[in-house]
């Protein structure tokens, strides 16, 4: 038990240090931006997260985060667009617009740079089996091997890394394909927060923090428990 709590203990750090580490500089420049207002209606926090994520740094926070975790980044963006669901926040089909933009432009990046598996394998949560996995998967389907992504636990970028070598228009069916898997997950993340909506929301409503906290801890679980499986 003690050794379960220590590594959990860690990999917590890891995931809400590197959201922090990640959101920071958007948060930042919106509070320096809306500053006075800020001064004169002192928001709660829970005010102050509906504010940001009508914003524009917020878009903006949203495709360098689907962007960045095409490419080194390993926390999902579909992570910050389900909590949406239980907030007041007026355009989520905005949100999720950017959010697919940043996988295009990450695809596309990843495509091209093809990161080196020695580079690959110091993001964390990466691990050698998942290459393997992945070629052998490739092998068998092709192109279609992207279906196992969504579900899997291997990142979106091992995928992208270790794709097969395709000309212009193999490319543009290759990131078609993957947006309408990627969209597969936000569907069924989706269709599950409003099915719990109206059972939780008396619960989190204006608790934005406690949501965020309890998200943070369930995604730290579930990525220990892909590392149980392919480290």
């Amino acid at each position: 038990m003690g050794s379960f709590i220590a590594q959990f203990g860690w990999n917590l750090l890891v995931v809400a240090g590197g959201i922090a580490v990640f959101a920071l500089p958007f948060v930042t420049v919106f509070a320096l931006r809306h500053r006075r207002e800020v001064r004169d209606k002192r928001p709660h926090i829970n005010q102050f997260m509906e504010f940001f994520l009508v914003s524009r740094e917020s878009n903006a926070l949203v495709f360098c985060w689907a962007l960045a975790e095409a490419l080194v980044w390993w926390v999902i963006p579909e992570f910050l667009l389900v909590l949406i669901v239980f907030m007041k926040v007026r355009h989520k089909v905005s949100l999720l617009t950017y959010d697919l933009a940043g996988t295009i432009v990450g695809t596309i990046i990843a495509l091209t740079w093809r990161l080196p598996d020695e580079l690959l394998l110091r993001v964390p949560y990466v691990y050698p089996r998942m290459l393997t996995q992945t070629d052998e998967w490739y092998r068998k389907m092709g192109t279609l091997a992207l279906v196992n992504q969504p579900f899997s636990g291997v990142p979106y970028k091992v995928f992208l890394a270790h794709a097969p070598t395709m000309g212009f228009w193999s490319a543009l069916v290759f990131i078609g394909f993957a947006v309408v898997v990627r969209l597969s997950r936000y569907v069924i993340g989706y269709s599950v927060a409003v099915a719990l909506f109206p059972i939780v929301h008396p619960f989190v409503y204006r608790n934005y923090v406690r949501l965020l906290i309890g998200a943070v801890v369930i995604f730290t679980l579930l990525l220990m428990r892909v590392s149980a499986i392919y480290s």
